[in-house]
């Protein structure tokens, strides 16, 4: 855009200002660290500056640099502020050349060019001197990198037609790559991220090949469009999906976690221990969750189900307390029956006190009941009048889970005594009808009869239990 003569007039006078501004730094009042800031101001507004008509320019320029100069001569009093100034100005030119080095990788030459010519303005028109000593160096690598990018350009202007030709025919082979690229498919994050290294390096590719002819530009583009916002449509596609099961994961987790919460809230922990087992199970089976999701539910997850054992630890211990001094109350209560002289009510309070134990140990409770047994038989009470009334006992004096744990082990023997039975029946087939007399047939037909009293009186048992 071309631009008009009163525009250059006025660059002119603006430029001419900045410059008296310069020569005002250096006799007006003030702190070094505020006149190289203002100085950085000017230096900014030169560069925003436009252009100034062209029989004023080396003029202008000229005495712009000699006023710069006499300010860094200034700043030389200053011997700190300066080494900031020369640091800065080296660390930029650094990034200058690194960034003009990686212009000699791009296969598009003139663009390359271009943007060289940008790098060059600023390193001439922005920044500053450097140590003497890195001067020269800087200066010769610049310009070595410049002289490389004229020499490629000139070639490309030789070669342009085939150059262009084989650019395009990487492209074209690179968006093929990406369309095998795209077919495969894949279910799991690692491959998903291994995929889209893959194509952004395909991109990057395709993007630093260079420029193609004008006439398959268009053509191209819209593939190249095509191709990857396609890829971008499945992989959104994926990561969405997968950002559900996370949700659905992390669900699952924490409803475990709430599981096991509530089985330390309840009283036999020890029934739960499968349970438990079986959950630690489950939540290994969950997958997959997010890193830091997965870390902060599992340490909630191995802390509760830790609470839970360590609460099965302590019951165990206060049990193992608490049945000791148990099974030192029956035994007393056992020594005592040794020693007894006392009446028929006086068996029944002892009984009682015994049925009130928590926890009886059955062999103990068989001696116990087979003491009182014995007391009863020498009191005058036949065998049976002696069971019946210790059934009594049971029945009048057992808590609901006591009456429950009798009727459970009187079920078993019942089962026991009626296979017996059906067992002694099918024997009697076994012997002839001449064998009548025969004493092994009367010695079956005597366990036979023994085993229908024992069942009835079970039943009998179970009955007054069950009142």
């Amino acid at each position: 855009m071309r631009v008009s003569q009163k525009n250059l007039e006025d660059n002119l006078i603006e430029k001419k200002i900045l410059i008296e501004k310069l020569k005002e730094l250096l006799i007006t009042d003030g702190s070094i660290n505020s006149k190289y800031n203002e100085f950085k101001k000017i230096q900014n507004s030169w560069i925003k500056t436009g252009q100034v008509p062209r029989s004023q320019n080396v003029i202008i320029w000229n005495n712009y640099q000699h006023h710069i100069k006499n300010f860094y001569d200034y700043l030389h009093l200053n011997r700190k502020f300066k080494e900031i100034d020369l640091d800065h100005n080296l660390k930029e030119k650094e990034k200058i050349i690194l960034n003009a080095k990686e212009l000699l990788k791009n296969n598009d030459q003139f663009k390359a060019f271009k943007d060289f010519e940008r790098l060059k303005k600023r390193w001439k028109f922005e920044l500053g001197p450097v140590k003497k000593e890195k001067e020269e160096s800087l200066e010769k690598e610049l310009s070595s990198i410049e002289e490389i990018l004229n020499t490629k350009r000139k070639e490309f202007e030789s070669n342009k037609d085939s150059i262009l030709k084989s650019n395009y025919s990487k492209k074209e082979s690179l968006i093929t790559e990406i369309q095998d690229l795209h077919k495969i498919e894949i279910n799991s994050i690692k491959n998903w991220q291994e995929k889209i290294k893959t194509f952004d390096t395909l991109k990057n590719k395709i993007e630093l090949a260079g420029p193609i002819p004008g006439k398959f530009k268009k053509t191209f583009w819209n593939n190249y469009k095509k191709v990857t916002r396609e890829f971008y449509s499945k992989k959104n596609k994926f990561f969405k999906n997968i950002k559900n099961i996370y949700s659905e994961n992390i669900t699952k987790q924490n409803l475990l976690i709430e599981e096991v919460k509530r089985i330390i809230n309840k009283d036999d922990l020890e029934k739960e221990r499968q349970n438990v087992i079986s959950i630690q199970k489950k939540w290994k089976l969950i997958k997959p969750v997010p890193f830091k999701a997965n870390e902060k539910n599992w340490k909630i997850f191995k802390n509760t189900c830790d609470t839970y054992f360590q609460k099965i630890s302590q019951n165990k211990n206060i049990e193992s307390k608490e049945n000791k001094e148990f099974e030192t109350k029956q035994n007393q209560l056992i020594e005592e029956l040794d020693k007894f002289k006392g009446k028929l009510n006086d068996l029944e309070d002892i009984s009682k006190e015994y049925l009130s134990i928590n926890k009886i140990n059955s062999d103990k409770e068989k001696l116990f009941f087979e003491k009182i047994k014995n007391h009863l038989i020498r009191k005058g009470i036949n065998e049976n009048e002696s069971q019946n009334k210790i059934n009594e006992m049971k029945s009048k004096f057992m808590s609901n889970d006591q009456k429950k744990s009798e009727i459970y082990k009187l079920n078993l023997k019942l089962d026991k005594l009626k296979k017996d039975l059906i067992q002694q029946e099918n024997n009697l087939l076994f012997f002839k009808d001449n064998s009548k007399e025969n004493k092994l047939l009367n010695t079956v037909h005597l366990k036979i009869k023994n085993q229908k009293i024992e069942i009835e009186r079970i039943i009998n048992n179970k009955k007054n239990l069950l009142k």
